[in-house]
């Protein structure tokens, strides 16, 4: 679930955090670390030391991977990570309540945008005759 050296392209795609499968932000490098850029959306997660030290905010990751930016000494599973000193290197769900957080919602038409700041809801896809309409999530600037 974990690599240790931090993604070098420049031009990859900005990984999608998700929260128990409710996508809550779009990750990049202006937002410091994934600690920094979930407690930015109000999402509830305890930290101390902030350098991977104690590891109280060790976070179950479901899904994707993160690199470190600097080595943590706290003991991790297989499927933990410390988002005090990481950053997700691709799409990344981790078992966290996205309760309280915003996201925005982005649907997709053929010749039409719509954006909207909505709480965390179950998306469909719906088809028409002529046209498919896709709900995707980005977050909010």
């Amino acid at each position: 679930m974990t690599s240790k050296k931090r993604p070098q392209n420049l031009f990859a795609k900005a990984p999608i955090v998700r929260l128990q499968g409710q996508p809550v932000l779009l990750f990049t490098e202006q937002q410091g670390t994934l600690l920094q850029a979930l407690e930015a959306k109000n999402v509830k997660i305890f930290s101390e030391c902030r350098n991977g030290f104690c590891g109280a905010c060790k976070t179950r990751v479901i899904s994707g991977k993160v690199s470190y930016l600097n080595e943590p000494l706290a003991e991790l599973k297989h499927d933990e990570c410390l988002p005090c000193c990481c950053v997700p290197t691709e799409d990344l769900e981790l078992d966290l309540s996205p309760e309280g957080t915003a996201v925005v919602t982005y649907a997709c038409q053929s010749h039409q945008n719509k954006a909207s700041l909505a709480k965390p809801k179950q998306t469909q896809n719906v088809a028409s005759d002529t046209r498919t309409q896709k709900q995707a999530v980005f977050e909010d600037s």
